[in-house]
């Protein structure tokens, strides 16, 4: 641990030793600390603060987020109370039809001035920095915001928004300062998310926990089994992390800058990439070993509960960041998306997606997700391929899937084919991402020939496809399309929405 990085950090420096012993980094090890001590203390809110007033069990939220924030990042910790009341202040002022575009444009400001801030100057000191909870914090203020926008002036965005959400999302008037503050700064989900929007922060402190459809006598569902399912999935992600960190260091990838390193003389390409995946399988590690313990703690505060399954076993997937599964094995690029960061999904649909014209849905969602980010060229590689490689496999599947689907052995080989597929795309896209830089991320796809963007360039020439119908059935169609739009839309997938992290 260098003196540079002890003399920067700003967190608690107590453990220390313990840091420099078990060979972890103190902001590492502070973060895992923190985030173990809310783990014990959201269950606080489940038994001896079940029947507590609304107003002590905010000051609870708010107080225990403030501790925790300054235990991690010290004087640091002052951004995320500037960023808050920042936005309460345009939230209170601000006139009602303009105040989400005002709170988007301010919090993404202030955010992007602290990303600048730390690339420019301490971009390899340290993994964990202030940028992380100020990007929770952003999506919080500004989904309120637009939240409270929508209902106030109680008019529509565009045809394409989507009914469930604004209804699951209605806010009637504004936060009090104590609502909006823990709301903010809540210590269940400061750290790493997942994003909370406010009617459920809303519903968890007054208690209404039990699903709407669900009978009012119902006794509250337990979370244990969830809480310790999603331990379980930490600390299997934490070991896999410590057992392939050493075996396959990202920094290997550097070294394609370098035309006499072995890596660029005598490594194929097919290798190159079965490297790239098991070092970004690495890194995937550490998100799912950070958002299945953040999901665990909302659960064991009463956080998340989502209902009931058909066979009555209860769902406490509301607050949940990733899909591990359905991610690593999507058969296609859209379902390996939404299967990643889904509340921040929700998040991009509500601010981005469902705002303006049709014609720029996917470039604001992709725009706002790399400026959310910050400003490493390597995120905006990420974000272009991933734009293009989603158009791109959209095309191709209408056109090679119904090949493949009239007999059990093709559609087989078709699934494995796209699952195959999907994993190369992900990888090829991704290594920007954690690269960071520009020249190491031009030279990984250099060694590849950029051949995954030619391909999907070429995809683009192929035409779209169109349904036949009959005159009767065009008919029907075009008198039924608000139903059509409301009943199918926020469910599928078919019109190619984006929703990416």
């Amino acid at each position: 641990m260098t003196s540079l990085y002890l003399d920067y950090y700003d967190g608690s420096k107590l453990f220390t030793g313990f840091a420099s012993k078990i060979g972890l980094p103190l902001d590492l090890v502070n973060f895992l600390i923190a985030q173990i001590a809310a783990l014990c203390l959201a269950r606080l809110f489940r038994k001896p603060l079940k029947l507590a007033s609304p107003e002590f069990r905010h000051s609870v939220c708010l107080t225990i987020g403030l501790i925790m924030g300054y235990f991690c990042f010290g004087k640091q910790s002052i951004h995320l109370s500037v960023l808050a009341m920042l936005s309460y202040s345009l939230l209170k002022t601000m006139p009602h039809r303009l105040v989400g575009n005002a709170i988007l444009a301010a919090s993404i400001f202030y955010l992007s001035c602290i990303h600048l801030h730390r690339q420019i100057y301490h971009s390899a000191d340290y993994t964990l920095d202030i940028t992380g909870p100020l990007m929770v914090i952003t999506q919080r203020v500004t989904s309120l915001a637009y939240s409270l926008q929508d209902n106030l002036t109680q008019k529509e965005i565009n045809s394409n928004t989507s009914p469930e959400f604004s209804l699951a999302q209605k806010i009637d008037k504004t936060p009090s300062p104590l609502e909006y503050f823990a709301f903010t700064l809540a210590f269940q989900t400061l750290m790493c998310g997942p994003v909370v929007f406010y009617t459920d922060y809303i519903n968890f402190i007054e208690g209404a926990r039990i699903d709407e459809k669900q009978s009012t006598s119902a006794s509250e569902p337990s979370p244990r089994r969830a809480v310790m399912y999603k331990l379980m999935g930490s600390i299997a992600a934490a070991i896999l992390y410590l057992t392939l960190a050493k075996k396959y260091p990202l920094a290997v990838l550097e070294e394609l800058t370098d035309p006499t390193s072995e890596v660029s003389r005598s490594w194929s390409a097919l290798y190159l990439l079965w490297y790239a995946y098991l070092s970004t399988l690495v890194v995937r590690c550490k998100y799912y070993h950070a958002w299945l313990l953040s999901e665990a703690i909302c659960n064991n505060c009463g956080m998340g509960f989502n209902g009931y399954e058909s066979d009555g076993t209860p769902k406490w997937d509301k607050m949940s960041n990733i899909d591990v599964f359905g991610f690593e094995f999507a058969q296609n690029f859209r379902t390996a998306i939404a299967s990643w960061n889904k509340n921040t999904n929700a998040w991009l649909r509500c601010v981005a997606y469902s705002r303006g014209g049709a014609a720029w849905r996917t470039a604001r969602v992709y725009a706002l997700s790399a400026v959310w980010h910050g400003y490493h060229p390597g995120y905006y590689l990420t974000f272009l391929a991933g734009g293009l490689f989603t158009v791109a496999a959209r095309k191709i599947r209408s056109v090679a899937r119904p090949l493949f689907i009239d007999s059990r052995p093709k559609k087989l080989f078709y699934d494995l084919l796209t699952f195959v597929t999907t994993r190369v795309a992900m990888t090829y896209a991704t290594v920007p991402f954690v690269l960071l830089h520009l020249a190491p991320s031009l030279a990984f796809y250099g060694k590849l020939y950029y051949s995954l963007h030619f391909i999907a360039l070429g995809a683009l020439l192929i035409p779209e496809r169109r349904s036949r119908a009959s005159p009767v059935n065009s008919e029907l169609s075009q008198k039924c399309s608000n139903t059509s739009k409301e009943s199918h839309e926020p469910n599928g997938d078919t019109n190619g929405k984006l929703k990416i992290n």
